[in-house]
């Protein structure tokens, strides 16, 4: 099906000081309540440092890709953020298959789950070109991001199509998988490639979704049906996040 125009889906982010995350409730502390001794008596080392549960906020800023780790001909978008989960135009709404939630949900905040513990996004065009690449950083408690994960592999294992809505008009969104043996970027990682057609509007999208520990990162690459495609500045972001990632979550649980 040949769909003009093509619409770069992030050329029209809206700015916001906060990045537009959506708000969270924070979650719940981890402390846990009394506990059983242990075999061995239960005597606790009160020497030991507790392990945090998830990355912090500066380490998710930490963890971001910079303008640097770009090749040239990338601009840095300032105070611009993924998140268009607050009701816009641009929302894209999952229909009657719960399983494939998790692929909107990137699209719409760039994140997985909304009980994350810190956020942190970028966002790069490139001169001259509607191509944008982005980042989302999040932290979790590990089990939340593990089950997030797996719902996402799921997701690109059995949402190869879809229906959902955007601004009250029917979407059909495809989900493919590279083909061949892919690379693994962190403790796990999940590469897809997503096309959504509302009308006579289409947005392509490359995405790569990492995490370490129970820190999770996507990186996304929004592209027109001119140019390089941005893959030489994807695969850097990506490459590049994960070290980062690794980095920041390297202390935590």
């Amino acid at each position: 099906m040949d769909v003009r125009p093509r619409r770069v889906a992030l050329a029209a982010l809206v700015a916001a000081s906060s990045l537009l995350l959506a708000a969270c409730d924070g979650g719940s502390d981890s402390a846990s309540g009394p506990g059983k001794a242990s075999d061995s008596g239960g005597k606790k080392d009160k020497g030991a440092p507790s392990v945090p549960a998830a990355i912090t906020a500066d380490q998710a800023q930490q963890a971001l890709v910079a303008l640097t780790d770009l090749p040239a001909g990338w601009k840095l978008e300032p105070n611009t953020g993924l998140d268009k989960s607050q009701g816009g135009e641009d929302e894209l709404v999952n229909g009657s298959r719960p399983e494939c939630a998790p692929i909107t949900a990137v699209l719409n905040t760039g994140r997985l789950e909304e009980d994350h513990k810190a956020n942190a996004q970028v966002v790069f065009t490139k001169k001259g070109d509607q191509t944008t690449v982005a980042q989302d950083v999040s932290g979790y408690e590990r089990a939340v991001a593990e089950k997030a994960m797996a719902g996402l592999r799921t997701a690109v294992e059995k949402c190869a199509a879809f229906d959902a809505k955007q601004n009250g008009k029917k979407a059909t969104v495809k989900v493919k998988k590279p083909a061949g043996q892919q690379q693994k970027y962190g403790d796990e990682s999940v590469s897809y490639a997503v096309n959504v057609v509302v009308g006579d509007m289409q947005m392509d999208f490359d995405l790569g979704t990492v995490r370490s520990h129970g820190a999770i990162t996507t990186v996304l690459n929004n592209y027109p049906d001119h140019g390089d495609r941005g893959k030489a500045a994807f695969a850097k972001a990506l490459t590049k996040a994960t070290e980062k990632l690794t980095a920041a979550a390297a202390k935590t649980a």
